[in-house]
């Protein structure tokens, strides 16, 4: 893996096939203060920025650039957050430095040089898209622009990566509950040029682990906007969040599984017999299966196992044998019941009372 490569865990993703994101790097403001600016008098970029107020300078953007880009003070009359947004903006390394046009130096480590006194959580961050017209989601049928679709999870993927980079949160700790999503399209965007993606904080804190975030995601080509997503979303410790969404244990519902495929169930005893069954019902107080076609006379255990995730044992005790057989947990601690609505919320659908009537006759 080099260093464009971003691994798909740390998006939240499986496999690479999902990655839409690489190159990951710090971006360069489009304001810097004069005091940044004087102490790297000796760096190429420095000198493109112009007298500025307030002891900030702005970076110089060419005037039709200002406009594609909605840059300046046509643009930041839009109401808080595109304020908000103006101040803390960074620019795309197609604006700052186009091919070839930095007399040999390399830019990122330019623009590296000139971030070291901005605080990680005021950093920005740009990402090069990866845009493969061979998708196997995004582009199962033929498009002549690039889809939609397709932005909004490269920004879901962007703002994680920001959000593990530049923050004090870490991946495993924390999850992002997003509370408000908001995209604008000002173009379409061609298959055929490269884009690129900078993630702005607009979060109205300098905390550097914040509860709450709002991070801008703006997509470029050509050296033109096209589009931004906005991100407002809670960070939650990972441990609260597991708590929280485990609605199984909070309700007496039954469940039924999808793809029975995907499950293995097995009944035991201490005798050694054993039988494979299916699993048809599930709730937190038992469950009901196919009827085993060996006889248990000893205590028995059920065990349950989802796609190699997950693995559930418990003693049960049979209530009722019908063409299945229902079955009673006697006991289930708070762990087991986790790893059951593990299970349910990833491969069961609700069980009304009719059809699991029918199952317990």
């Amino acid at each position: 893996m080099n260093n464009d490569t971003i691994a798909p865990d740390l998006l939240h993703k499986g496999s690479a096939d999902d990655v839409l994101i690489c190159a990951p790097k710090v971006a360069l403001p489009l304001h810097l203060d004069d005091a940044t600016l004087a102490a790297a008098a000796h760096n190429p970029l420095s000198r493109r920025f112009g007298a500025g107020t307030d002891g900030h300078a702005a970076f110089g953007v060419a005037p039709e650039l200002m406009k594609r880009n909605r840059l300046g003070a046509a643009f930041a009359e839009g109401g808080e957050a595109q304020n908000e947004w103006e101040r803390v903006r960074a620019l795309p390394y197609q604006i700052v430095a186009p091919q070839g046009t930095l007399e040999g130096d390399d830019p990122e480590q330019a623009v590296a040089q000139l971030c070291q006194a901005i605080p990680a959580i005021r950093r920005s961050s740009s990402f090069r898209f990866i845009n493969n017209a061979d998708n196997y989601f995004f582009y199962r049928k033929s498009h002549e622009h690039v889809p939609g679709t397709m932005f909004i999870e490269a920004a879901r993927q962007a703002v994680y990566h920001h959000l593990y980079h530049h923050t004090g949160h870490a991946r495993g700790d924390v999850t992002v509950s997003v509370n408000e999503l908001n995209a604008s399209f000002f173009a379409y965007a061609e298959l055929m040029y490269p884009i690129e993606l900078v993630v702005d904080n607009i979060t109205p804190t300098d905390a550097e682990s914040p509860k709450k975030i709002f991070f801008r995601v703006a997509f470029y080509q050509r050296q033109t906007l096209f589009a931004t997503i906005d991100t407002k979303a809670t960070v939650i410790d990972l441990r609260l969040f597991e708590k929280t969404r485990n609605i199984f244990i909070h309700a007496n519902d039954w469940f039924t599984p999808i793809h029975q495929s995907k499950l293995t169930c097995t009944l035991s005893d201490s005798e050694g017999r054993k039988a494979d069954v299916l699993l048809v019902g599930l709730g937190k107080d038992g469950c009901v299966t196919t009827t085993p076609e060996v006889g248990f006379i000893d205590a028995v255990t059920l065990h349950i196992g989802y796609e190699g995730k997950f693995e559930f044992s418990g003693a049960v005790r049979s209530v009722g044998e019908g063409k299945y057989t229902s079955w009673q947990f006697p006991t289930l601690g708070f762990n087991d019941l986790q790893v059951l609505s593990d299970m349910i919320k990833r491969g069961f659908v609700h069980l009304d009372e009719a059809a699991l009537g029918a199952l317990r006759q």
